[in-house]
C-alpha cells in the first residue's frame, strides 16, 4: 500500500510540473518599438488613444499574424524618428528609401513593403504652373524631409529650374501651408495628399521602392522580419498588391485627370444615364417613377469624390438591353448601365466596358438532380441581352427558347419546357427564395460576369473618368451597396 501510495504521490508532483515546462518552452513574446509618424493615408493616428490606420499600420498588423509581435508605438516628426532609429531608441521605421549612405547604418530586410511615385502637385488654379517643367522657375515648392528631397534636387538640376525648395519635417504642417498659400507647389507621394480638391497633380516625376527598416543592433527582428515577408509573399501573394488598391483609390494621382477627361468635362453640363428597369440591386425604376437600385447612388457619389459639383445626371429607363445600347450608340445617352457579357459582344455593339462595377459568380436555376444535360438547353430572358451573351460565351452548343421575362424563363424551367436558366450571383438567392420556386434548385456556375457601365467607342474622356470614378469609390462602397436594394427583388420582376 505505501508503495502505491508513494507512486500515486510521484505522478502527482509531475503533473504537476509538466504545465510549468510547457509554458517554458513557449518563445517570448516581443514587443516592438516602431517609429509612428502622421502621414496622410500611410499611417494616421500618430498620438496616444487615437484611432489608427493607414497602409503602414495594416502592414505592420499583418507582419504581427507570422511573428507574434506586440508593438509600442512612439510618436515624432520623421527626421526626429529617423536619428531614434540610427540611436537603437526605436526597433522599425517604415517608409525608408534604400541609399548607399543608409546601408551601413541601417538594416534592410530583403523585400521592400512598397513602391512609391513622387508627384509633383500645385494649386488647382494657378494657372501659370503648367506641364511645362521650366514653369516651376521662380516658384516655392515644399517637400517632406526625406529622400524626397535628394530626388527633386536632382530632378531640379537635370532640367535647370531655378526654383526654391522648402523642407518640412511634417507632411500635415506642410499640407497647412499648402492650403494657406504659402508656397507654390510641393511633392506628394503617390498615395498622399488625399481628399484635396485644392491640389492638381502635374506629373510624376520619381519613384524609388521603400522599406520597413530595423534598427542596426537588433539582427533578431530583421531575421525575424525577412522570415515573415517571405512566408507572407507565399502564402498571400497578392497582399500587397490589394493593400495599395484599397488605400491608393482615395489619393490625389487618383483624382488627376487627362486632357480627354478635361475636355469632356469642359463640354458637357449633363451626364445622360440610360439604366435597365427590372433588374434589382442593381437598376429599376420605382413606383413614383425615379431611378433606384445602386445606380442611383453610385453615379453622384462617383461624382463628388472626383470633385465634380456642376454636372448635371439625367436618368432614362429601358425595359429592353438592346433599345438602351442603340440609344446609347445614337447619342441619345452617354452611359449605359448594366452592360456585361464580355469584351467581344461589347466590341460587336460598338461600345466600351468600363472596369466592373460588380464581379458576381452566375447561378444556373435547374429542377430536380443537377445533371450535366441540364447545361444543353437554356431559357433566356429576350429583353436581356447579357443572359443570352453569357450563355452564347460557354456553352455556345447549348439550345436556347426565348421568353419575355425572367419570371417566364423560370416557369419554363418549373414545368419542364427548358432544362435550365441562369440568374446573376447578386440577385439569385432573394429571386429563388420566393415560395413558388421552391421545387427549383442553383448550382454557381465556374465563370464570373462582370457588371460594368458601356460607353460609346470613341468616347474615350467618358471612359477614362467613368474608371476613375470606380476606382476612387473603392471596393469596399461597391461590394456593400447592392444589398441596399435586395429587398426590392421581392416586388418587382427581375431579368437575370
Amino acid at each position: 500500500m505505501k508503495k502505491i501510495l508513494s507512486f500515486i504521490m510521484m505522478i502527482a508532483a509531475m503533473s504537476l510540473l509538466w504545465p510549468i515546462a510547457a509554458w517554458e518552452d513557449e518563445p517570448e513574446q516581443k514587443t516592438v518599438k516602431v517609429g509612428y509618424f502622421e502621414n496622410e493615408i500611410f499611417q494616421k493616428g500618430a498620438k496616444d488613444g487615437a484611432v489608427k490606420n493607414g497602409y503602414a499600420y495594416e502592414y505592420y498588423r499583418k507582419l504581427s499574424e507570422y511573428t507574434g509581435w506586440e508593438y509600442t508605438y512612439v510618436y515624432g516628426d520623421f527626421p526626429d524618428l529617423y536619428q531614434m532609429l540610427l540611436d537603437g531608441q526605436i526597433d522599425l521605421l517604415a517608409g525608408l528609401a534604400r541609399t548607399e549612405e543608409r546601408e551601413s547604418i541601417i538594416n534592410y530586410p530583403d523585400s521592400a513593403m512598397g513602391s512609391e511615385t513622387y508627384n509633383m502637385v500645385k494649386h488647382e488654379d494657378d494657372e501659370s504652373i503648367t506641364y511645362s517643367y521650366a514653369t516651376l522657375s521662380g516658384k516655392k515648392i515644399g517637400v517632406l524631409d526625406s529622400v524626397m528631397v535628394g530626388v527633386l534636387e536632382r530632378f531640379l538640376d537635370e532640367h535647370e529650374i531655378n526654383a526654391e525648395v522648402i523642407k518640412y519635417p511634417d507632411y500635415q504642417e506642410m499640407l497647412d501651408d499648402f492650403d494657406s498659400g504659402a508656397f507654390d507647389a510641393f511633392v506628394a507621394e503617390s498615395d498622399g495628399a488625399s481628399g484635396r480638391n485644392n491640389a492638381e497633380l502635374l506629373y510624376a516625376f520619381g519613384s524609388s521602392d521603400y522599406y520597413l527598416c530595423v534598427t542596426l543592433d537588433r539582427k533578431d527582428l530583421l531575421e525575424e522580419l525577412n522570415t515573415a515577408q517571405e512566408q507572407l509573399s507565399v502564402e498571400e501573394p497578392n497582399y500587397l498588391s490589394s493593400l495599395r488598391i484599397k488605400y491608393y483609390s482615395a489619393s490625389i494621382s487618383s483624382r488627376s485627370m487627362s486632357n480627354e477627361e478635361k475636355e469632356w468635362l469642359k463640354t458637357h453640363q449633363e451626364l445622360r444615364v440610360g439604366y435597365l428597369n427590372s433588374y434589382l440591386p442593381y437598376s429599376d425604376t420605382g413606383s413614383s417613377g425615379q431611378v433606384t437600385g445602386l445606380v442611383s447612388e453610385l453615379m453622384p457619389h462617383m461624382l463628388e469624390e472626383l470633385g465634380i459639383r456642376y454636372l448635371e445626371i439625367s436618368y432614362r429607363g429601358y425595359s429592353n438591353y438592346d433599345d438602351m445600347i442603340n440609344d446609347m450608340r445614337s447619342g441619345a445617352i452617354d452611359v449605359a448601365f448594366p452592360v456585361g457579357g464580355g469584351l467581344y459582344y461589347n466590341e460587336q455593339n460598338g461600345i466600351y466596358q468600363s472596369a466592373a462595377v460588380e464581379s458576381a459568380a452566375t447561378e444556373l436555376v435547374y429542377k430536380g438532380e443537377y445533371r450535366e444535360e441540364v447545361e444543353s438547353d437554356f431559357a433566356v430572358n429576350e429583353n436581356n441581352r447579357m443572359q443570352f451573351y453569357y450563355i452564347s460565351a460557354h456553352y455556345p452548343d447549348a439550345e436556347i427558347t426565348y421568353y419575355p421575362s425572367i419570371e417566364d424563363c423560370l416557369a419554363a424551367v418549373d414545368e419542364g419546357k427548358s432544362a435550365a436558366t441562369t440568374l446573376n450571383g447578386l440577385r439569385a438567392n432573394d429571386i429563388i427564395k420566393r415560395s413558388r420556386y421552391d421545387n427549383l434548385s442553383m448550382r454557381k456556375m465556374n465563370y464570373m460576369d462582370d457588371r460594368c457601365f458601356g460607353i460609346k467607342i470613341g468616347n474615350e474622356g467618358l471612359l477614362k473618368l467613368i474608371n476613375r470614378g470606380i476606382s476612387v469609390v473603392g471596393e469596399d462602397y461597391l461590394q456593400n451597396l447592392p444589398y441596399r436594394y435586395t429587398d426590392g427583388l421581392y416586388t418587382y420582376s427581375a431579368m437575370p
